[in-house]
């Protein structure tokens, strides 16, 4: 499949892609003179070209745009054979497009771009899957004829943020792509399109958001709306409460505020359509609290938030896919603790390469990457090879040695001192990882596996703070190693005094690699509670670790 890549259109990002569908039945109710779309961006095409032709037998195919403010404009546009998958070229003269053509039905996909390319205030998407050409054709497309792209959600005070409206379908199996982005600023519209049986998938989605300030939490939707086989007659899509799942969402802070609001960005992908939707996406400020609201049935999303502070952006994202149930009730946490180190490996091409990540969340299903700045990072990297020092890396952050191809038990040091602006957290990292590795065929900074990972979490507030005084359970994970097996020991310490003494903290099994420690937190401390963990498999992957001021006590 092949894609044009987007152009960014303001805060948003405006897009046309096509990629190669299938073709689809005229639609008698889209503008028969006049219809097209274009956008600042640009449609992707074809990977076969039409020959060049002037045949006597040919007939012209005209195609005319008018923008929203009434002015002539030549569409974006792409007219696809859907029988054989060869493009026609389009001529453009002034505000017209031309191409020669034999008779036949073809695919006709265009944008009707109003304002600046760069800057649009309004796109109009026309989609026809079958158009007749039996004769010379001339199609004007006339965005006022257009109706509107609009969701409504269930909150009356809830905005749009952003929107997308995406036509994807197969063409001599070649998938294409046609899409729209929208912001407050620039509008969306579309023509509704004929039915046609071939795959042929209009998709429009829309995120909005209520008032930042709302309380108790402002509501955000993400919505989703999905029609196979055509554009819709109606283009104003309801969302039922009952479609809905609601994840209620915590933005939680290592300590230290951001500066303003950052983007918490969605990417969509549609059960059965085998594409994704760019990134819908709203603003939170960290520490914060949304109620976000989900489409539910056959979507599938994946998220990403960041946010600002100082000169660093502290940014996670979700590792894995998430799937919602229309009525129910989830819960989400960004940025949560405690915090420590993950780490990945590439071993490929004569090296073994090291991706730590110095100050991971401690949510399963996330990954952190506020931590990876070497400013006021200062640490090494130690790689052994069966027992032999290979070589040390003075970047915490990377390790790049040239090993054997022969498999071998490596043991991975960390040694970091860290203080920096935007984080409370973290402030050293005594840590090893015992793994067994070969070379892999490709390129290990494209082959990346994780090593044995400890994921440790409970009910922190949202700046990483437990309770003083109580007792206070924490959920603590171990995520197998690419190649290892069920974990087999396990055990943790806690102390309170920056590692001069230690407490024993037993682990209760609660699942396949997962514990439940109940930690003692003492009245008296110095503010935070350092972690030391070890955890073995039978596959010879293990992880000895110690993290100073892993999370905070009130």
């Amino acid at each position: 499949m092949r894609r044009w890549k987007p152009a960014l259109i303001g805060a948003a990002t405006l897009a046309a892609l096509l990629v190669p569908a299938p073709a689809a039945a005229a639609d008698p109710a889209a503008p028969r003179a006049t219809q097209q779309p274009r956008p600042a961006a640009s449609i992707g095409h074809s990977k076969i070209k039409a020959p060049a032709r002037a045949a006597a037998a040919d007939h012209t195919v005209t195609i005319r745009g008018i923008d929203i403010d009434g002015t002539p404009v030549a569409p974006l546009a792409g007219l696809i054979d859907p029988a054989s998958g060869a493009e026609y070229p389009l001529t453009q003269a002034g505000d017209t497009l031309t191409a020669l053509v034999p008779a036949g039905t073809y695919d006709l996909t265009a944008i009707v771009l109003t304002g600046h390319p760069g800057n649009p205030t309004d796109l109009a998407l026309y989609g026809n899957p079958a158009l007749p050409v039996n004769g010379d054709v001339d199609i004007t497309m006339d965005a006022r004829t257009a109706p509107e792209l609009k969701a409504v959600s269930p909150s009356t005070t809830a905005t749009e943020v952003t929107s997308h409206a995406q036509l994807t379908q197969t063409i001599a199996g070649q998938q294409i792509s046609s899409l729209i982005s929208g912001t407050p600023q620039t509008s969306l519209r579309a023509w509704p399109s004929a039915t046609t049986t071939r795959p042929y998938h209009f998709l429009y989605v829309e995120s909005q958001s209520e008032p930042l300030t709302t309380q108790p939490a402002p509501r955000v939707y993400n919505l989703a709306f999905p029609t196979a086989g055509r554009i819709p007659t109606t283009l104003t899509f309801t969302a039922a409460p009952s479609s809905l799942a609601l994840v209620n969402t915590t933005y939680a802070s290592q300590g230290v505020p951001s500066d303003g609001v950052g983007p918490h960005s969605s990417v969509l992908d549609f059960d059965g359509i085998n594409e994704k939707v760019m990134g819908l996406s709203h603003t939170a400020a960290a520490p914060s609290t949304q109620r976000i609201y989900y489409t539910a049935a056959g979507v599938v999303w994946r998220s990403n938030y960041f946010y600002q502070s100082g000169s660093v952006q502290v940014a996670e994202r979700q590792t894995s896919a998430r799937t919602y149930t229309p009525g129910a009730t989830h819960s989400e946490a960004w940025n949560k603790a405690a915090f420590g180190p993950t780490v990945k490996t590439g071993h490929g091409q004569g090296q073994l390469l090291a991706f730590p990540m110095i100050a991971d969340t401690g949510t399963p299903g996330h990954e952190n990457l506020g931590g990876n700045y070497s400013e006021g990072t200062p640490g090494t990297l130690t790689l052994y090879r069966n027992g032999q020092l290979v070589g040390q890396s003075t970047n915490p952050l990377a390790g790049n040695w040239n090993v054997p191809a022969e498999a071998a038990t490596y043991r991975l040091d960390m040694s970091v001192q860290r203080s920096v602006p935007w984080s409370r957290y973290v402030s050293s990292i005594n840590a090893s990882w015992t793994f067994p590795s070969a070379e892999r065929p490709g390129d290990p900074f494209e082959d990346q596996r994780g090593l044995l990972q400890l994921r440790i979490t409970g009910n922190y507030d949202n700046t990483g703070r437990a309770p003083s005084g109580v007792t206070f359970p924490l959920d603590v994970v171990v995520e197998r190693a690419a190649d290892g097996s069920a974990v087999t020991s396990a055990s943790l310490e806690a102390s309170f005094n920056n590692g001069t003494t230690w407490t024993t903290v037993p682990l209760t099994p609660n699942g396949t690699d997962r514990w439940t420690a109940n930690v003692p937190h003492p009245t008296t401390h110095n503010g935070y509670v350092a972690l030391r963990v070890k955890a073995a498999d039978a596959s010879g992957n293990a992880v000895n670790q110690t993290v100073t001021r892993a999370y905070a006590l009130n």
